[in-house]
């Protein structure tokens, strides 16, 4: 694995610098760098991750067999991620901040009618507590304006993702919460810079549509390589 600790991708000859050290040219480049899960930012979410926090229900489910645990979030992956995790929890509460759900209707009424699912609506998380491991999650009421210290086997955060795109950063404009406006070829306004995957704007993000967004960037790039070389 290498780092790019340096690029210039806005010229004819697209240049990314190595592990400060190695220089690669070339004159088409893909970025496929993807999404991270968005983060809280509640104190002792880093202290946590992974020990007791979580971002992948079908990576950490099966951990939390028989247990109690909570899930925060309102929108369609938080409720399915909930219901795939009713398949080993004990109970699945679900902690959102508004006062309804923005996931599909479906999927909300399939999850109220779960018998292992509970809803805290109106709720926040205002930290995680605990001494070796995650043990509780302190949420704020925001209608009564009180806090309140819930026990907890686990927590699964899924308030949307982040794309990876600080390498595009001022090379290419970037749309609402940082993802990269393309053409149906993948292509960005530089010419021979394209973009594939999660860090695109688009409806669906899942590994299909991030296969196939790579397959056209690879075959437009190609193409681009092709009719500049001549």
């Amino acid at each position: 694995a290498v780092e790019i600790t340096g690029h210039d991708l806005a010229g004819p000859e697209k240049k990314l610098v190595l592990d400060e050290e190695d220089e690669v040219t070339a004159p088409a480049v893909i970025v496929a760098t993807g999404a991270k899960p968005r983060e809280l930012g509640v104190p002792g979410e880093s202290r946590f991750r992974g020990r007791g926090i979580s971002y992948c229900a079908t990576c950490d489910g099966a951990y939390f067999d028989g247990k109690d645990i909570h899930v925060i979030g309102g929108g369609n992956s938080a409720i399915e991620e909930s219901l795939f995790l009713t398949q080993f929890a004990r109970s699945v509460t679900i902690v959102h901040q508004f006062d309804e759900f923005q996931a599909e209707p479906a999927s909300v009424q399939e999850a109220l009618a779960n018998p292992k699912i509970r809803v805290l609506l109106s709720h926040e998380p205002r930290a995680f507590l605990g001494e070796k491991s995650l043990e509780r999650l302190e949420v704020e009421d925001l209608k009564a304006k009180e806090r309140k210290v819930l026990p907890t086997d686990g927590v699964f955060v899924f308030v949307g993702m982040t794309p990876r795109t600080e390498l595009l950063a001022g090379v290419v404009p970037l749309a609402r919460f940082g993802y990269v406006e393309t053409t149906e070829a993948m292509e960005t306004p530089v010419p021979g810079l394209y973009v594939a995957g999660d860090i695109r704007v688009k409806r669906f993000r899942q590994i299909t549509t991030a296969v196939a967004d790579g397959t056209i960037a690879a075959l437009a790039a190609q193409k681009y390589v092709k009719e500049h070389s001549r």
